[in-house]
């Protein structure tokens, strides 16, 4: 935790230093380009708002950003899941908040409510969803947005050209912030409760009855917290299908383990309570393979999937292979010519200290990873070699 705490810290003077470099060196040839607009980011999800925050503190002229969201509401996080409980501390909220200069500007007054959480107090997801919003409805009114869906995306004369629902324009750069969606099996009959409303235990409860026997396809996060629901609901029978036995994460001598796939917070608590220690006897716990799940799934009328996420579909780009957004640099969010990715659809990988393969889909992870990626695209731009230059002997110098 303290190698973690250190690196952060070098990581904010840098992007000081960036911010600084960045204001001086911004010439008037920015706005001389032949495009509409410098930069378009694509999706208003947490990734999307912290990209677009993060630009304007680095004194991007507002009026040269694009903004593209069919609702702006804070992506799948504000529109389903502002029930379910989060599994980290409030203070990566707070940190969050305060690691962009822009985002202080709206003040938002749900912060209160963050501030007022204790360290081991639950809390639904709604309470940094609604500042989250109040950023939004802010930033909205400062950059150019586009309250409609990305229907096309094209390369063509070193420019991206944008086609929308009602119009289209070019851009200089383009970042994808576009989400993702809860995974599902095919050539399956048995009726399903989708992800996204399961997740949700009032409008779960609206979708079962007492007769009902549901399979719960998954082990993880998502899955164990609807066992909790279902348990709480009572319902007839659970079948739960894993893969992998319950894995939780743990901090030991300043190292964090099984930060990505390991259980917290209150499925990590329920599961060690519950399910390992008093499972209920109409809850089944069954190790997957392709044998018990045609063997069990039968006594089933119902079935919910939780087996992780697949990315939202992206328009195809006609001058760029189809496997363009598969071979996307995981360290640089590098897609294509000034083209980027960034948020739960493009997520950083690395390997931690502990030898584990990591992604990065915390809130905080998102804009600690767009304060280390916005340099590499900003070098980009030929005004903006020396920055470049001066950036990278910068960052040597500290890390």
């Amino acid at each position: 935790m303290i190698q973690k705490s250190i690196k952060n810290l070098r990581l904010l003077f840098v992007f000081i230093f960036l911010i600084f470099v960045q204001k001086i060196m911004y010439s008037a040839s920015e706005c001389s380009e032949n495009n509409d607009v410098q930069w378009t980011i694509v999706g208003a999800g947490p990734a999307g708002i912290i990209t677009i925050g993060l630009l304007l503190d680095l004194g991007i002229p507002p009026q040269r950003i694009a903004w593209i969201d069919p609702e702006f509401n804070v992506g799948r996080l504000g529109k389903y899941y502002t029930t379910v409980p989060g599994n980290s501390q409030t203070d990566v909220f707070i940190e969050l908040i305060n690691s962009c200069k822009v985002f202080q500007c709206c003040n938002p007054s749900s912060l209160c409510i963050i501030n007022s959480v204790g360290p081991e107090e639950d809390y639904p997801l709604n309470i940094i969803v609604e500042p989250l919003q109040t950023i939004t409805d802010y930033l909205r009114t400062r950059v150019k947005a586009y309250k409609t869906e990305l229907k096309s995306l094209e390369f063509v004369d070193d420019s991206w050209h944008i086609g929308t629902k009602q119009e289209s324009f070019s851009s200089h750069i383009v970042v994808l912030a576009t989400g993702c969606h809860p995974k599902t099996l095919s050539n399956i009959t048995t009726p399903e409760i989708p992800l996204d409303l399961a997740l949700d235990k009032n409008t779960l409860a609206t979708l079962i009855n007492e007769q009902d026997s549901i399979a719960v396809v998954g082990g993880s996060h998502s899955a164990v917290l609807i066992l909790k629901y279902l348990t709480e609901l009572k319902v007839k029978r659970i079948i739960n299908f894993y893969k992998k036995p319950l894995c939780y994460a743990y901090e030991a001598d300043g190292i964090y383990y099984h930060a990505t796939d390991g259980l917290k917070g209150t499925a990590a608590r329920w599961a060690q309570h519950v399910l390992e220690k008093n499972c209920p006897a109409h809850l089944i716990r069954i190790k997957n393979s392709p044998e018990a799940f045609d063997a069990w799934l039968p006594v089933c009328n119902k079935i919910i999937y939780a087996i992780g996420y697949d990315r939202n579909e992206l328009p195809t780009i006609p001058t760029l292979p189809n496997t363009i957004y598969d071979s996307y640099n995981a360290t640089t969010g590098v897609i294509g010519p000034r083209l980027f990715g960034i948020g739960i659809a493009f997520p950083e990988q690395f390997i931690d200290q502990t030898g584990e393969q990591q992604v990065g889909i915390g809130l905080i992870d998102f804009m600690q990873y767009a304060q280390s990626v916005l340099p590499i695209w900003l070098q980009t731009k030929q005004n903006l070699a020396r920055f470049a230059h001066c950036a990278q002997l910068f960052s040597i110098a500290q890390l």
